[in-house]
């Protein structure tokens, strides 16, 4: 992904940064992809992968395939933008359009936050209630709880908010790596399964859902926030400019194909399971605990609530990043934070089957993709704002695309279902 030439502020990701808690240095671009990579690994991914994995065996891998696909151009986009130009998604979305359109995308970015929510704390919850017994809606509020706290750390400047999730991700990782090392897999059909294939319409269902929990349209805002640049008052070279934009694309490749291998792990333990342990994730966690034993099903829950609480982590970043670049008024942190979790209490109590409003809340981003990837796409094209790093005309041609692919995919969810 060549890019093309310009004056920029400078942003040296040459020399290393202390990223993680200041114990660790690493890339300055490597760091935001790895925890922009939290938010395709979160508990909306185990629901529908699982469900995948154990009603259609490995029918859906391809999807899985292209979304981690899409998610490296997408996410290589999002850090672009705000290394180029200093600024967020959702700042630059609010100046290109004022007025109706900066309310329009306004909210809905606000419903992605919340449905992004909705899929972080129910999943908590649900290994909350595998791992200890908690009821259901006590696990959700210990979840909220958790973030709440976090917030108020992080406004007293005393979170490691990196080294907190990257330790996180670890543990995901090696739980979902390890359950595909003790499952049985047909590595004949797996292969095959990277081929795409037809769907109907429940597997069509899944694959919109698929699509939504892996392009998280919440990970390009809080991503494009923290790849922003340092301008120093120097001017970069052309050289200078085109190397940090190749050490993006190396970071971002090396974050979405861990995220992919942990989403594939998912699909494909799942598939050794009967196809009944796809109604939930507690169901799941029963026919893994029957097949492979308590370990493994402990190991399940594990990371499940692992992801519920990185992805919290990152959800309250998200939260800031969309409310400041949108709003003009600003709201006190734990109010905000509140609102935004109030909707998935609610449906809790009401008595939704939580694997279900897993499932859902994917398929509710999946549909608000497009207000996302379009205004993206559109500054990111533009030379006035990205300068050197302005998209190459390939680039652009595969953001449009996977868009098109994308919104194809919500068009025949909605033909196949009326």
């Amino acid at each position: 992904m060549s890019e093309r030439v310009a004056q920029q502020p400078r942003v040296d990701d040459r020399a290393p940064e202390r990223g993680l808690g200041g114990t660790i240095g690493a890339p300055r671009t490597l760091i935001p992809a790895l925890l922009a990579a939290i938010a395709y690994v979160d508990p909306g991914n185990f629901g529908v992968n699982i469900t995948s994995g154990a009603e259609h065996g490995y029918t859906l891998v391809w999807v899985v395939v292209f979304a981690s696909c899409s998610a490296m151009v997408i996410q290589y986009l999002a850090a672009k933008l705000g290394m180029a130009s200093g600024k967020s998604l959702a700042e630059h979305s609010a100046e290109r359009f004022p007025g109706v359109g900066r309310l329009l995308l306004w909210a809905q970015a606000e419903l992605v936050v919340i449905m992004t929510d909705l899929a972080e704390v129910v999943g908590g919850a649900i290994a909350l209630k595998l791992l200890f017994g908690m009821p259901l809606m006590a696990g959700a509020v210990c979840v909220a709880g958790f973030s709440l706290v976090v917030l108020a750390l992080k406004v007293r400047g005393r979170s490691h908010f990196d080294s907190v999730v990257l330790v996180l991700l670890v543990v995901i990782i090696a739980s979902l790596l390890w359950q595909v090392l003790v499952a049985d897999v047909d590595r004949v059909a797996l292969l095959r399964s990277v081929v795409p294939g037809p769907l109907d319409s429940s597997a069509a269902l899944l694959a919109v859902g698929i699509v939504g929990a892996t392009v998280m349209p919440h990970a390009l805002h809080f991503h494009s926030a923290a790849s922003r640049g340092h301008d120093d008052g120097s001017e970069a070279s052309h050289v200078e400019r085109l190397r940090s934009g190749r050490r993006t694309v190396r970071s971002v490749v090396i974050a979405m194909t861990i995220a992919g291998a942990a989403n594939i792990s998912l699909v494909v333990f799942a598939a050794a399971l009967p196809p009944t342990a796809g109604a939930s994730i507690e169901t799941a966690y029963a026919a893994l605990s029957a097949n492979a034993g308590q370990i493994a099903a402990t190991m399940l829950a594990v990371a499940l609530l692992a992801s519920g609480l990185a992805s919290t982590l990152v959800g309250v970043q998200t939260g800031d990043v969309v409310m400041q670049g949108f709003g003009r008024r600003p709201i006190a942190p734990l109010l905000r934070r509140m609102l935004a979790v109030v909707p998935t209490l609610v449906i809790l109590g009401l008595g939704v089957e939580p694997t279900n409003a897993l499932v859902w809340s994917q398929v509710v981003l999946s549909f608000a993709l497009p207000g996302t990837l379009i205004p993206l796409l559109l500054f990111t094209r533009d030379r006035r704002i990205m300068g050197v790093l302005v998209n190459h005309r390939l680039t652009t041609a595969v953001a449009v695309i996977i868009t098109a692919v994308i919104v194809g995919l919500c068009a025949y969810l909605v033909a196949s279902s009326v």
